[in-house]
């Protein structure tokens, strides 16, 4: 006999893996569709116990609750796929979607879904894929979050950010401005400290005088070699929701415009730095 609500988490990369292994080990049921997807991912679905319902039509007609854990660019086309298997069948899931969306996006799949009579809440995750359960954190809005909040409250740290759907998204975007700030802040220091010849030197004396900032860089810095593309991406979606609302956005647009500078200068390409220092030794390539 089934407990426990069926969940369909699309699609499971490291995050979605790490967000099914928590659910599995609270005894809910994950299932995906893993039709067209690579041996590597049908291995990792394999590994972490998630059912493999084969295809999306199958994997949405069974549950209870649909988890979107896509790329934000994609999370319209995944809303708008969801809502044509739907059309097919009287299930009606609760959609859920953490892909740290800009507001404007939030609201559009809201306004899809609740066309097709869908219950939506919005969300984003934050923290790393390995901080999942025990130090990430789940931020979840909109006036269905509370059918979140008492599924998973056991599994999850989770905040709630309130009834207004974009909250969570703001929520994300506004944390993601301070932690991505500072790299961009470090990033222009380094092209400049290269260009004068005295990075190693300027990088000692910043370890000295500011050890704490150094200890909070351990975690992001050496991550934005493979994700650039992606903090470039959120933080563009910042400035947009900053303009939106007539707020200031100087910071925020900025921290994007350094990282394009960075990204096109190809310092990163191939580079897969295990530290802070490795990754802003990098910037002596700009020489």
């Amino acid at each position: 006999m089934q407990t426990q609500p069926v969940i369909a988490l699309l699609s499971p990369g490291d995050m979605g893996t790490q967000i099914a292994k928590a659910l599995i080990k609270s005894n809910f049921k994950v299932i995906t569709s893993g039709e067209g997807r690579s041996e590597k991912t049908l291995q990792n679905i394999k590994d972490a116990g998630i059912e493999d319902a084969g295809s999306l039509q199958n994997t949405v007609e069974q549950a209870h609750v649909i988890l979107s854990l896509t790329s934000p660019e994609g999370s319209i086309k995944l809303a708008e796929n969801i809502i044509s298997c739907l059309k097919n069948t009287s299930n009606r899931p609760i959609y859920i979607d953490l892909n740290s969306n800009t507001p404007t996006m939030a609201l559009s799949i809201e306004e899809l879904l609740l066309s097709a009579n869908i219950k939506f809440v919005n969300g984003a995750v934050m923290g790393a894929s390995k901080d999942i359960p025990e130090n990430g954190v789940l931020v979840v809005s909109g006036m269905h979050r509370n059918l979140f909040l008492d599924l998973f409250g056991k599994v999850f740290k989770i905040k709630d950010a309130g009834e207004k759907t974009e909250a969570a998204s703001a929520y994300k975007l506004l944390f993601s401005m301070v932690n991505k700030g500072i790299n961009a802040l470090f990033f222009e220091t380094m092209t400049a400290a290269a260009h004068f010849g005295i990075l190693d030197e300027l990088n000692e004396s910043l370890q000295d005088f500011l050890p704490g900032t150094y200890q909070d860089l351990i975690k992001t810095t050496p991550t934005y070699p493979r994700h650039i593309l992606r903090r470039i991406d959120e933080m563009n979606g910042l400035t947009k929701m900053l303009k939106s609302e007539n707020l200031p956005n100087i910071i925020a647009s900025g921290t994007a415009e350094t990282f394009e500078r960075v990204y096109q200068s190809n310092i990163f390409e191939n580079e897969k730095p295990k530290g802070v220092i490795e990754t802003f030794r990098n910037f002596k390539k700009l020489i």
